[in-house]
């Protein structure tokens, strides 16, 4: 989805904060960079990258939830 959006963030000033991207845990940072870096090489000065915050099993039981189920947003 972010190469789709790329021209964003080509256009997007780099002296305001950069963006942060909420990911799951399945997913490499590193690859997501250089997958991002070869389509356009400065995109790591205007995003970063944070995981999201992994349930323990308690509270996905106290959520009645169990298995895979999306990452919070924040």
């Amino acid at each position: 989805m972010l190469t789709l959006n790329i021209a964003y963030f080509k256009s997007k000033p780099v002296n305001i904060p950069k963006i942060t991207i909420l990911i799951e845990h399945g997913y490499h940072i590193g690859d997501l960079i250089e997958r991002l870096e070869e389509i356009y090489p400065q995109i790591i000065v205007k995003i970063r990258f944070e995981r999201s915050s992994k349930p323990s099993k308690q509270e996905k039981a106290a959520q009645g939830k169990s298995g895979f189920f999306p990452a919070v947003e924040r």
